[in-house]
């Protein structure tokens, strides 16, 4: 899709973080969008700062776990803004554990917001998109979803099924005008989850793992769309060959972990939690 302008998109998400960026960007080459999140103060916030961009934005307060909300926010977009062109599956959840430790119904939610619900969307826009010959869907994945991340198995396990199901879609969808793409980031400095917890904890990413500024992952999302891209990672260091030789060689992936120093700062992040959550337990 070249000419995005007067094309209608629904965004996931777009109350917090990485989706406030997404929402600007994506208002600023002319698409009107439905902004969906649970928060319905946020998504107001998020509508007057896009109101110079010259879009129609429309609110839905949305539980992305809930299937009725998922039909009744497509039927409100389609009906204030049109049929959908665009898909922006954004919403995400993270949280790290131990896995002998990880709380079932966490598990379970994770599974809910980061892959069914995503999913159940596109399956929702998709016929639509492709009775009009004209569409796009971005999933919003991570790094995780590429090479792990310990202590959040759940999250990086979405993911990469997120990931795979970009790329399955992409195949079935070959020979239609109809694309799909997926945006990995990696650690996001501001207005993001690792973000989150940086600041509650003080643990930050290896100087060789890096920050990856916010406005890329939005910049990566227009691009996905623009340039059908399959697949986009964001991320200032070159991840690709580690990923590439931790697929090739998985026996290597706890030590290529190690050495980026990723084993290291998830055992942090947890040791923070356990002290906060109970100064007398401690976690190696």
């Amino acid at each position: 899709m070249k000419d995005l302008r007067g094309s209608n998109a629904i965004l996931t998400g777009a109350s917090r973080g990485l989706g406030t960026l997404m929402a600007d960007a994506l208002a600023a080459e002319g698409i009107n969008v439905a902004l969906a999140a649970r928060s319905a103060d946020g998504l107001e916030k998020v509508s007057a700062d896009i109101a110079d961009r010259d879009v129609k934005v429309v609110c839905i307060p949305t539980d992305v776990t809930d299937a009725s909300q998922l039909d009744a926010l497509v039927t409100t977009a389609t009906n204030e803004l049109g049929p959908i062109d665009i898909l922006v599956n954004n919403a995400g959840i993270e949280s790290t554990h131990p896995f002998d430790d990880y709380p079932p119904e966490e598990i379970v939610r994770l599974i809910d917001v980061n892959l069914t619900a995503p999913l159940l969307l596109t399956r929702k826009v998709l016929p639509g998109m492709l009775r009009r010959e004209r569409g796009h869907i971005v999933n919003i994945a991570s790094l995780a979803g590429k090479g792990g991340f310990p202590y959040q198995a759940p999250y990086a396990s979405t993911k990469a099924g997120l990931i795979m199901f970009t790329h399955m879609l992409r195949v079935e969808l070959q020979d239609s005008p109809v694309g799909c793409s997926v945006v990995c980031p990696g650690f996001v400095s501001e207005q993001g989850m690792y973000a989150d917890m940086r600041d509650q904890t003080g643990i930050k990413a290896s100087r060789l793992l890096g920050e990856s500024r916010p406005e890329k992952v939005a910049e990566a999302v227009v691009k996905a769309i623009k340039t059908d891209a399959s697949e986009l990672i964001v991320n200032p260091s070159p991840m690709r060959p580690m990923i590439a030789m931790a697929q090739l060689f998985p026996d290597v992936v706890p030590r290529v972990m190690k050495s980026l120093g990723v084993t290291a700062l998830a055992r942090r992040v947890v040791a923070a939690q356990s002290k906060a959550e109970d100064p007398e337990v401690e976690r190696p």
